[in-house]
Order: structure tokens, then C-alpha cells, then sequence
């Protein structure tokens, strides 16, 4: 018994040691593995910082600016968004602000905080997904030199490495410097300088401990905390911002809570030479900022690609202008291109035609107290026009050529972003929505047509149209069907394209991509296969038929008068090619001028002129552009 016992707890206990170093062995083998894979990452990642110029980040970044589809420079946003400082300029209020917000061990550490790094990588790792950064002033600044915006853990290994490579070539001041010169503050500013001068109206030595905090706490999100836009989650992050400056005791509690208490109060200053801007800069910057929000492009240097023809947006500017002078009585001459209106369909010019015309435009009597444009640029009260040309071509849809918003860009208007009573110009979307129910249209009576669909089924389709419009009630449903509701121009443009395009919804655009300083794309408008917004089968029967005119050789046209003496609306589109949206008219009313019969016909026959010209023109340009490809 005592052998076998002793031989049983012999076994016993080797064979807990033969586990032992099994488990030892594993173990072992498992840190090897670590550790090479360890050195491996680090070697790799090395490496791969180590192909970076890091001459790039002290270099003067080139300039951003706006090019047209030919690449002509249309604007160039550094002359009016950016203001670059040295450290000289910024004052220690400002620095201390950034610091305390975004990197409060910035004068202390190399590049990197170890423990924020390996924090960030084991929740991303748990979540296997980027949930967290960790990214110190460095860090975020060799992203914006060297464009690295994808949210990766692949991205932010490198970011790591190559801030400390930065870290060991240049110091802090520097590194600083080159960081607040380059990041987006929103409103198209890039870089404090900018900055302080649009929202404050100051040069940053000037920013005072509330107007630091407030730039400070913006850049974590342009769009959010802008105090333009927001006010009050503006002041929400001033407040964390100081807070924050107050526990690192960059400031007293007693400063922090006067300035807590205190407003942010704006000083709003337009960009230097806003003066010469065009429609262009103004419509394609309303795009830029909303992309720059979207996608966190926060890099100085950018080029934007636009879609615009400008060749097409001056010649519209220049016949615009000329076709309200002509109608206001100016002594201008009659516009050359007009000629062609007094052409047959084979092309054959009647001179008896042109005599005629050229009487009713110079001959009609203008009403008494008719405003008209002098030598200055005062513009309130005026006629006005606001022209879309949109490139219907496959693979092109939607590309805005050219627009203008009315007679001067310093109005800062957007006359497409505004209402009006749509009239009969809405009747094709009305006898859509009477299509779409009965599978053929009831009548070209608006009225009839709509009594029979019903309000329900006509509001119910517009309503899936997602159109900015003041709905008519039911007890009101005439006014529905006869246009007589407040309609966004450019929510009518787009449905009007939808059913010249067979259904399509096409959202009208002109930024088409944006590249970095070495050329890098950093947002390319995404081709998205488009939805059938309108039945193909309602538009395609509806498109040519009443209100829209069709004539051998010639363009589709829809020109129907506003209701309330609001203008004109023309449309002139031909099947997969370019569609011209123009509407003119009074901003608001004017007795005795728009109840005038004789004004509101030559407004007609100028309206529909213009637009046609303008469509022979791009159609003109774009085939010239084909040729040369």
C-alpha cells in the first residue's frame, strides 16, 4: 500500500510539472511572437514615416483657390480666407488656450503621450472599429501636412511616428506656429489669422481671453460650435475651454468665471476683396464649407475643381445684364443674338420680323417711376434675373455650368434659395401627380385636372417630392393646382430637370473635387446611381406636352408668367443636354410699374430670348470643348 501510494503521488506530481512546462513553453513562445511582431510593426512603421519630406512642414503652403472645369483660376481663396502669423504675433492667452484644449503636455512631450496612444489603440481594438484618437498638436499636425485623413489605426501608426521625426527636427514654437496656420475655423478661414480678422474683426495679438477660448474651442467642430451658426454651443465650449485653462492655472478662477459670464461678441468682417467675388465663388464656397465640414478637410493650400464653364458664367453675366437694360429702356443696342428669334424653323432670317421686334422693345412705353440702374451699383428695387445652366449630358447630370443670383453679388442674396408663387410653371408636376394615379393625363386644365386626382393624392405628391413649399390647406386646394403657393425657385428648378430627364432626381452641383496641395484628391462628388424620383413613365409623357412648347428644331420650352406680378419664368432644356432655369422679375411689387401690361410683356419676350440665347451658347460651348478632347 505504501509503495503503490508513493508510486501515485510520484506520477501525480511529474504530471503536474509536465503541465507546467507545456504551459511555460506556450507562453514563452507566445512573448516571442509578440515581441517580433512588436519589432516588426515598429520597423515597418519606421520605415514608412521615414519616406515623408519633412521640409514640408515649415514650407509656405501654395495657395488655395477655385478653378473652373478648364482650370482657370476663378478665385483665390488665400487672398481672402487665410492671414498666416508667427509666433511673434500670437499672444500667450491664445497659446495657452489651444494648449489647455487640445494638448496639454504639448511643451513637455516628444510628439507623443504613450498613455493616451496605447489607450486609444485598446479601445479601438475591443470595438474593432476607430472610436478614439489620441492625437497630440504634433500629431494633428503632420495630418493636415501630410493628408492623412482617413480614421485608421494604420493612419494613426504612422501619424505617431512621424510626429516624433517632427518633433526631433523642429521645436515647439515652430511646430505651433505651422499648426494654427493651417487648421479650418469654419466660414472659410484657414488658419487663426484668418480667423481672428473674420470673426472679430482683430489681428490675433489683439484677442482677448473670452475671443481666444471661443477660437479655441471652434476648431473641435467649425460647423458645430460656430458662433455664426450656434451661439450657444459656441459659448458651451468657451466655457469648457476656461475651464480647462483654469485647472491647468493658465488663468485665475476669478478670471475664468468674468469671462464665462462674458458674451462673445462678433465683429464679422468680409473677406478681404470680397468686393470682386463673383456668383461662382459665392454658390461653390456655400458647397466647400459644407464639404469641409463633412469630410474634416482642414489642410491650407486646397484647389477645388468646380464644374463651371467660365466662359459660359461670363457670357451669362454680360447678356443678363443686357437684357435688363434693354427692357428698362437703356440706350444699349439690340442684342445681336436675338436675331436668331427672328429666324423661321429652316433658319431663314425675316427682316420684316426683326423690324418688329426691335419696335416692340424700343418702342414700348416704359411706366412712370420704373426704376432703373445708373452708374452706381445700387441695385434694391431694380429688376432682377438669376439664370441656372445645368449640364443634362450622361455622366454629367446636375453639373451646374453657370448662375447668377440677380444683378450684384454684394446684395449677398441667393435669389435660387427664395420663394415664389410657381403658377402655371408647377403644372407639370401637377399632372405628374395626376399621372402617376390614372396612367393618363385628365386634361391640361390645372384645375380640372386637379378637382379630379384630388388634394389628397396631389399634396401626398408633392409632398414625396421633399420640395421647401407653404402647403396649401384642403379648403384651398385651387390655390395647389394653379401655383398659387410659395415655392423655393430652386426645389422647381430641380423637379422641373427631374421630368426633362426621365424621372430622374439629380441634385445640382459644382464642386466636383478637392485637392490637396500636392494634388492629392481629398473629395471627389460621389456618382451616385441615381433614383427614379418621378415614375420615368409620368415625366417621360408629361415632358413636351402643355405648358412646355415643342417646335420642330428647337428646344423644349416652358415660359409662363409668375402670379401677383412676380416675373417670368423660362425653362429651355433639350433630351440629354443642357437645361437653362431663368427667372425675372421684381423682388417685391412695385405699384404702377409691375401692373403695367406693356412692362410685364417685354419682361415676357426678354425672359424667353435670354434663355434661349444663353442655352445656343452652352450648347455651342460644350460641343466646341467635346472637339477638343
Amino acid at each position: 500500500m505504501f509503495y503503490s501510494g508513493s508510486r501515485n503521488r510520484h506520477k501525480r506530481w511529474w504530471s503536474v510539472l509536465s503541465i507546467g512546462q507545456k504551459k511555460l513553453l506556450w507562453l514563452g513562445v507566445l512573448l516571442i511572437t509578440l515581441v517580433l511582431v512588436l519589432l516588426g510593426v515598429l520597423l515597418t512603421y519606421s520605415f514608412r514615416a521615414a519616406a515623408y519630406d519633412l521640409n514640408a512642414v515649415a514650407a509656405t503652403y501654395t495657395d488655395a483657390a477655385i478653378y473652373d472645369y478648364d482650370d482657370k483660376v476663378i478665385l483665390s481663396l488665400s487672398e481672402t480666407h487665410s492671414k498666416p502669423v508667427q509666433w511673434e504675433d500670437l499672444p500667450a492667452t491664445l497659446v495657452n488656450a489651444f494648449v489647455a484644449r487640445e494638448d496639454e503636455d504639448f511643451f513637455e512631450h516628444g510628439g507623443i503621450v504613450y498613455s493616451a496612444v496605447i489607450r486609444s489603440v485598446l479601445k479601438n481594438l475591443t470595438s474593432m472599429r476607430y472610436e478614439q484618437g489620441a492625437s497630440t498638436i504634433t500629431m494633428q499636425l503632420a495630418r493636415n501636412v501630410f493628408e492623412m485623413q482617413d480614421k485608421t489605426m494604420d493612419r494613426k501608426l504612422v501619424e505617431v511616428f512621424l510626429a516624433r521625426r517632427i518633433e526631433a527636427q523642429y521645436d515647439k514654437q515652430t511646430i505651433l506656429v505651422q499648426y494654427l496656420n493651417r487648421i479650418y475655423f469654419g466660414c472659410n478661414c484657414y488658419g487663426v489669422g484668418a480667423a481672428a480678422e473674420y470673426y472679430f474683426g482683430k489681428n490675433v495679438a489683439e484677442l482677448n481671453l473670452v475671443e481666444c477660448a471661443t477660437l479655441a474651442g471652434l476648431v473641435r467642430g467649425p460647423s458645430i460650435f460656430n458662433p455664426v451658426a450656434d451661439m450657444e454651443k459656441a459659448m458651451g465650449v468657451k466655457k469648457e475651454t476656461l475651464q480647462r485653462m483654469a485647472e491647468l492655472e493658465f488663468i485665475s478662477e476669478t478670471e475664468m468665471e468674468q469671462a464665462i459670464a462674458a458674451p462673445i461678441i462678433l465683429n464679422i468682417q468680409p473677406h478681404r476683396k470680397e468686393a470682386t467675388l463673383s456668383y461662382v465663388s459665392q454658390w461653390v464656397g456655400g458647397e466647400l464649407k459644407s464639404v469641409l465640414d463633412k469630410t474634416d478637410l482642414q489642410s491650407a493650400g486646397i484647389a477645388v475643381l468646380t464644374t463651371v464653364d467660365l466662359e459660359i458664367q461670363q457670357f451669362v453675366e454680360s447678356a443678363a445684364e443686357t437684357a435688363l437694360s434693354v427692357v428698362e429702356g437703356a440706350p444699349v443696342p439690340y442684342p445681336a443674338d436675338w436675331l436668331e428669334e427672328c429666324k423661321d424653323v429652316n433658319g431663314v432670317f425675316d427682316p420684316a420680323r426683326k423690324e418688329a421686334d426691335q419696335k416692340f422693345f424700343f418702342k414700348k412705353a416704359r411706366p412712370a417711376g420704373l426704376p432703373v440702374r445708373g452708374d452706381s451699383n445700387e441695385t434694391a428695387g431694380l429688376l432682377q434675373c438669376c439664370v441656372l445652366v445645368v449640364d443634362g449630358r450622361p455622366g454629367h447630370a446636375g453639373e451646374l455650368l453657370a448662375m447668377t443670383c440677380g444683378r450684384a453679388v454684394s446684395e449677398g442674396r441667393n435669389r435660387w434659395a427664395e420663394k415664389m408663387k410657381p403658377g402655371r410653371n408647377s403644372a407639370p408636376i401637377l399632372f405628374c401627380a395626376a399621372d402617376a394615379d390614372h396612367e393618363y393625363l385628365l386634361s391640361n386644365d390645372v384645375v380640372t385636372t386637379g378637382e379630379k386626382t384630388g388634394y389628397d393624392k396631389v399634396s401626398a405628391f408633392y409632398r414625396t417630392l421633399g420640395v421647401d413649399m407653404e402647403m396649401p390647406t384642403a379648403d384651398k386646394a385651387g390655390d395647389l393646382y394653379t401655383g398659387h403657393f410659395a415655392m423655393n425657385r430652386l426645389d422647381l428648378a430641380k423637379v422641373l430637370f427631374a421630368i426633362q430627364n426621365r424621372g430622374h432626381l439629380y441634385d445640382f452641383y459644382s464642386v466636383r473635387q478637392v485637392l490637396s496641395q500636392a494634388r492629392k484628391s481629398l473629395f471627389e462628388h460621389a456618382r451616385l446611381n441615381v433614383k427614379e424620383y418621378i415614375p420615368r413613365e409620368c415625366a417621360e409623357r408629361v415632358y413636351g406636352k402643355s405648358p412646355f412648347v415643342v417646335k420642330p428644331k428647337a428646344p423644349v420650352i416652358l415660359a409662363e408668367p409668375v402670379p401677383d406680378n412676380g416675373g417670368y419664368w423660362v425653362s429651355v432644356s433639350n433630351a440629354n443636354g443642357v437645361s437653362v432655369f431663368l427667372w425675372m422679375g421684381f423682388d417685391a411689387p412695385i405699384d404702377k410699374v409691375t401692373n403695367s401690361s406693356d412692362l410685364n410683356a417685354l419682361i415676357a419676350r426678354a425672359s424667353i430670348y435670354l434663355a434661349r440665347q444663353i442655352h445656343r451658347h452652352a450648347r455651342a460651348r460644350l460641343v466646341s470643348r467635346s472637339s477638343r478632347k
